[in-house]
């Protein structure tokens, strides 16, 4: 089991390996849990969506027509896959792997490439922003709501807010900010509804950062492919809230899971909807990990004898 080191009052997961499941994959590029603790993922390289139950094993699998890049599911249980290469956005019924809608970008300068969904929006349909798509417009990323399911990519740079360029992936805190992997960087920025993007955190052990997740608590988990390991970093909330307060450093709490634990060139992760269970796509998109999830509570302070 993965250690975790805190000072008194302190929440954080530890987590304890299952195991992992390879089945042939071409390269995953996504991750995303459904409702009903099913794991859904994108092959980009053999186009197609696989649907796995919550230990790996295939349950459906669905062409589709273009290289899928990354996907989300809300908490109204509706999937998004983002399709670049096409300019083009799936929604889909994830546990019935049904496609029920398909938005294009006309203009031959956009596309959405990639999307996160926004927790605790509720399991019905309300006014609420339920997922952020990222939408690239002449090299500029930016951050589009789909709010009640309804897709908007026209207009984009007068009615979005923008979250910088070079963006990878990117992870809504909530509808108006966002935390994002820039590509060849060794941090990752935030951006607060019409704010400009800044850089918050620079981590000494990464150099090629490429998905964030967060977990029940709010802390910010970021995988990375050079060093192998997944940093866990402070509460994205909390640090927003203490801005103001001119306590803006940012901070890298530990590193729960890296190459002892098996963790190798990691692109993407997830946590299951109830956080019970950690996901992460392996060595270069080939197979994934699966780690049951431990809440620690620290109750004694750790002294150096």
């Amino acid at each position: 089991m993965a250690q975790v080191l805190a000072v008194p009052g302190i929440v954080r997961h530890g987590f304890s390996y299952i195991g992992r499941f390879n089945h042939d994959f071409g390269r995953i590029t996504g991750i995303a849990a459904s409702i009903k603790g099913n794991i859904l993922l994108c092959d980009y390289v053999k186009k197609n969506l696989i649907l796995v139950d919550h230990l790996g094993n295939v349950l459906r699998k669905l062409d589709v027509d273009s290289e899928p890049y990354d996907l989300a599911i809300t908490s109204q249980n509706i999937g998004y896959i983002t399709q670049p290469n096409s300019r083009t956005v799936l929604q889909i019924d994830p546990d019935r792997m049904m496609i029920l809608f398909k938005a294009t970008c006309n203009e031959l300068s956009t596309t959405v490439f990639c999307v996160s969904a926004i927790q605790n929006t509720g399991r019905n349909f309300s006014e609420k922003v339920s997922c952020l798509l990222g939408v690239k417009r002449h090299g500029l990323s930016y951050g589009v709501p789909v709010n009640h399911d309804q897709i908007c990519l026209t207009d984009v740079p007068r009615n979005y807010m923008q979250i910088g360029s070079c963006v990878v992936r990117f992870h809504a805190v909530n509808e108006q900010s966002c935390l994002s992997c820039i590509g060849g960087q060794n941090y990752i920025t935030l951006k607060e509804a019409w704010e400009c993007p800044n850089n918050i955190c620079d981590i000494d052990t990464m150099d090629t950062p490429t998905d964030i997740c967060s977990d029940d608590y709010g802390h910010i988990y970021v995988s990375e492919q050079g060093s192998n390991n997944i940093h866990r970093l402070t509460d994205a909330m909390e640090k927003m809230r203490k801005k103001y307060y001119c306590e803006q450093d940012w901070k890298v709490l530990d590193i729960p899971l890296d190459a002892h634990h098996d963790i190798k060139e990691p692109v993407a992760l997830c946590f299951n909807q109830d956080f019970s269970k950690l996901y992460t796509v392996n060595e270069w998109a080939k197979f994934v990990l699966i780690f049951d999830v431990v809440c620690f509570v620290f109750q004694h302070i750790w002294n150096d004898a």
